[in-house]
């Protein structure tokens, strides 16, 4: 019978709040994990589908010594409001790649029994994808937290770290419209035993779906074999008293005309076999 598809959980956090650490235990966990940055990274790689394009747009200037695009180079060419257009150029060549890789990510694993594909989208909330997610987690910390972890990154300042806040939905905000909340401001253990914890509640969740899905399925073909039982025998009655064969009712019944592996009508064997119990 058919199976409910995965859920789609969105995964997103302002910068320095944790979510590359939690997307890490996630697929530690063996949970497909659609990374978006990452996506983009082997985009603007050598032979990237986006290279191409992209030097197109905007030159040769953007074009590190190995072929991928400098993204140093390209951030001065769209970054600030005088260069708003640029960036929408940049957006209408780079979203789509993105989404088609995300699309074909998804396909892949929903060959997988587990029941959960998380897309790991940073800036979920800034470009509107909630509508694309079951539900939304989002990874939140203490806002001196969130700012110590930034500032102790390398080529981090605290204007361009207020400049990247500027362009973010704020983590209140975010915290508000998440559907679930991830606070990475407690030790490591605590957040993990977060990250199992809705785990499974979503493994959970879905199995319970698939329950009712499957008992409904039941249900629902009991109920059609019934009702094209009756229709049979009722049109075998009406045959039979013209001297037709019982058969004839079975065949002009659509909704005994079962389908076999090889995707034949089983009732064209059913002349030399008795009708089946059902």
């Amino acid at each position: 019978m058919p199976q409910k598809g995965q859920a789609q959980p969105g995964l997103t956090g302002s910068i320095g709040m944790g979510k590359s650490t939690v997307s890490k235990w996630l697929r530690e966990m063996n949970i497909p994990v659609d990374d978006a940055d990452a996506t983009v990274h082997r985009l603007y790689a050598p032979g990237g589908e986006a290279v191409k394009p992209i030097r197109e747009a905007f030159g040769d200037g953007v074009l590190a010594e190995d072929g991928s695009i400098d993204r140093k180079s390209l951030s001065k060419l769209v970054v600030g409001e005088e260069n708003k257009q640029k960036l929408q150029e940049l957006e209408a060549i780079v979203h789509p790649l993105v989404e088609a890789a995300r699309d074909a990510f998804i396909a892949e694993a929903s060959r997988q029994s587990e029941p959960l594909c998380i897309l790991d989208i940073p800036l979920l909330f800034e470009k509107h994808l909630e509508q694309h997610c079951d539900l939304v987690v989002v990874v939140s910390a203490p806002a001196e937290q969130q700012r110590a972890r930034v500032l102790a990154r390398k080529e981090m300042d605290p204007d361009k770290f207020t400049a990247i806040l500027a362009k973010q939905v704020p983590d209140v905000e975010k915290r508000i419209r998440a559907d679930r909340i991830v606070d990475t401001g407690l030790t490591l253990e605590e957040t993990k035993a977060q990250v199992v914890a809705f785990i499974e509640d979503c493994r959970r969740q879905m199995t319970q779906e698939r329950q009712r899905d499957r008992t409904l399925y039941w249900l629902l073909l009991g109920a059609a074999l019934a009702m094209g039982v009756s229709a049979a025998l009722a049109l075998h009655r009406r045959k039979a008293g013209k001297g037709g064969s019982m058969w004839h009712g079975v065949r002009d019944c659509p909704a005994l005309q079962f389908q076999g592996e090889d995707n034949a009508c089983l009732d064209k064997h059913t002349e030399a076999a008795p009708l089946r119990q059902v």
